[in-house]
């Protein structure tokens, strides 16, 4: 073969193989860059999804696709943004026309790169910062909101008010409009050695009365249920002051649906959590009731000590929420906004 026949051909053969390199390099710029905006759009459908879903627990459910849509372009998209609204689950698709480099030798210009996410608004699964008070979780379900509770350690009062049978009630006359909850052997709720590792908790290690004001207080705590909480009997009287201290505030409740649970078979089986507001502790309550047998009002029990609380009108998010699968309530619910997809 003549050399200059084969030089022609060498060159030929660089050229096309430089053409390729070429090819090659910008898919790979241009993957890379696309692979970049994608990760920016994930973010965008992951902030667009959380915020109509916070939307649908804390705001204006009517609004919860606008604000889906919102926070997706504040956060970088630019095509037309996919939102859907179901139930408290809001889904958002973002996405954004990227430039390409190199690629354009192929008439390739521009492409779009999209991210899908999902957010929901249900009852939480996890909470910190509850109280060491035990309702069933039958009442609080039944119970309309506003509805005052009033929670001792009076076993006498609670065999009579809490089968409803009584009709209890704080005042002689009139309907009853409260619920009385007993607290079954007479005690509270003891958190000690149930707390969620992940989170670092702030509450004394020890259980017992240092235990209990500190969680009235607030201290932080998560916990996961369904879990069995051991009962801590007694009465104590010396959590006075740390109840009157939270009088007005917004506070999350265990709520159990058995009592009998663990090894000693005085646990309660914790399900779910409700908020409710703090209204006063009691140190001389008196509770009449009506008769069932001869319909008259008699004084049931007096002098007896009581937290009364009463049922929000509206949810409430704890600190260390996380959704559980069931959908929220109309009011009194703890619930928790996260994502799913």
């Amino acid at each position: 073969m003549n050399p200059r026949q084969t030089e022609g051909q060498v060159v030929v053969w660089v050229a096309v193989l430089l053409v390729a390199l070429l090819l090659f390099a910008g898919l790979a710029i241009d993957v890379g860059a696309g692979l970049a905006v994608r990760r920016e759009m994930q973010n965008a459908a992951d902030a667009g999804a959380l915020a109509g879903a916070y939307e649908l627990c804390y705001g204006d459910p009517s609004r919860a696709a606008a604000t889906a849509r919102e926070m997706a372009l504040d956060n970088g998209a630019e095509l037309p943004v996919d939102v859907q609204v179901e139930g408290g689950t809001v889904r958002v698709v973002a996405g954004v026309a990227t430039n390409t480099s190199l690629l354009g030798l192929l008439g390739v210009s521009e492409y779009g790169v999209r991210a899908s996410a999902a957010a929901v608004c249900e009852r939480s699964r996890s909470a910190c910062g509850l109280w060491p008070i035990g309702v069933p979780k039958s009442m609080w379900d039944e119970t309309p909101c506003d509805t005052h509770i009033y929670a001792w350690d009076d076993e006498k009062v609670a065999t009579k008010c809490e089968d409803g049978v009584w009709a209890c009630r704080r005042t002689k006359e009139g309907a009853p409009s409260e619920k009385f909850v007993g607290m079954g052997d007479r005690g509270w709720l003891d958190f000690r050695g149930m707390f969620d590792p992940d989170v670092p908790h702030t509450c004394p290690n020890s259980g017992g009365a240092n235990l209990l004001k500190a969680l009235i207080d607030g201290c932080a705590g998560k916990l996961s249920i369904p879990k069995c909480i051991p009962g801590e009997p007694g009465v104590n009287a010396g959590v006075k002051k740390h109840v009157e201290a939270r009088v007005g505030d917004l506070v999350y409740i265990p709520l159990f649906d058995s009592v009998g649970c663990g090894a000693n078979g005085k646990g309660y089986y914790v399900v779910d959590f409700g908020c409710a507001e703090v209204v006063a502790w009691h140190q001389n309550l008196t509770i009449y009731g009506t008769d069932p047998q001869t319909g008259k009002t008699v004084e049931i029990a007096k002098n007896t000590k009581a937290i009364e609380i009463k049922i929000s009108c509206g949810n409430c998010e704890a600190p260390c929420t996380a959704p559980s699968g069931d959908p929220a309530g109309a009011y009194g619910d703890v619930i928790g906004v996260g994502l799913i997809e």
